[in-house]
């Protein structure tokens, strides 16, 4: 179950699928390391994996949805780490070198800067080029980004489905955007 403190809504497939597609079109995946950083249950990291990826970390906080990611990372037999582990800094991603980092991380809708950990982490990184998911109106990713000395690329927006799933939710599934950036040092 998604928790709401943890802003976790599930990637479904469909989109999961079209973002990593663009990620490989850039050349990003193939034989590359790869953080999928707030995993969930490794859609994206798995996804990488398919598509050519030589490892995927995948770096979740919440414990019983990491337990799915290691389930299914042993289904998958590949060159798979699993870490239970809140982003609070840079630290936090282990050595990430010259990986790709992903993310589709908690929006800072219920929590005000609940995103903001997770982006200082990943734009002070090592990492040679992230790709992001986040609100389409999150107008803060791309100046954040440029004072670390990160360009931003538009991928892909598209629709994000919410279903009913927390508590604060009044009405049925409804859908927002989202807008998939890549980003690469300036």
């Amino acid at each position: 179950m998604e928790r709401s403190e943890l802003e976790q809504y599930a990637t479904e497939g469909n989109l999961a699928a079209e973002w990593l597609a663009a990620m490989a079109g850039f050349g990003d995946l193939e034989g590359r390391a790869v953080v999928d950083v707030g995993a969930g249950n490794g859609i994206l990291g798995f996804g990488a994996l398919m598509l050519g990826a030589s490892s995927v970390r995948l770096i979740e906080a919440d414990p019983s949805v990491a337990e799915v990611a290691e389930r299914n990372a042993a289904k998958a037999g590949a060159d798979v780490e699993v870490m239970v582990h809140v982003v609070q800094s840079v630290g936090d991603l282990g050595s990430v070198g010259e990986a790709v980092l992903i993310s589709n991380p908690p929006w800072g809708v219920q929590t005000t800067g609940a995103d903001r950990p997770i982006l200082e982490a990943m734009f002070t990184s090592e990492a040679e080029v992230i790709h992001l998911m986040h609100h389409a109106d999150a107008g803060h990713v791309e100046a954040l980004a440029a004072s670390h000395g990160w360009r931003s690329e538009e991928v892909l927006r598209a629709p994000f489905r919410l279903p009913l799933v927390h508590a604060h939710q009044r009405s049925g599934r409804r859908d927002t955007e989202v807008l998939c950036r890549r980003f690469t040092r300036a």
